[in-house]
């Protein structure tokens, strides 16, 4: 059986290949299910700078806003 990782939310051990597992820097991050990921998630961000988030909500909602543009022409350019 392969390796096990423990969810750094609830505790609940989970075997490699399954779950969330995440690299920051040398810090990894393992979840066992999106509601424990989603539940980090909401506290890290209480934790974080406000300026320092509102730049980094607005390049990653930049980002993500260009993908769908993109996405919207591609499908436009088959009709």
């Amino acid at each position: 059986m392969g390796d096990k990782h423990r969810c750094v939310v609830c505790g609940k051990a989970f075997p490699e290949g399954q779950g969330i597992m995440l690299k920051v820097g040398d810090e990894v991050l393992a979840f066992h299910n999106k509601r424990c990921a989603v539940k980090f998630f909401k506290a890290l961000i209480e934790e974080v700078d406000v300026n320092e988030l509102k730049r980094a909500v607005s390049e990653v909602k930049k980002m993500f806003e260009e993908d769908l543009r993109k996405a919207m022409d591609e499908r436009g350019k088959k009709i």
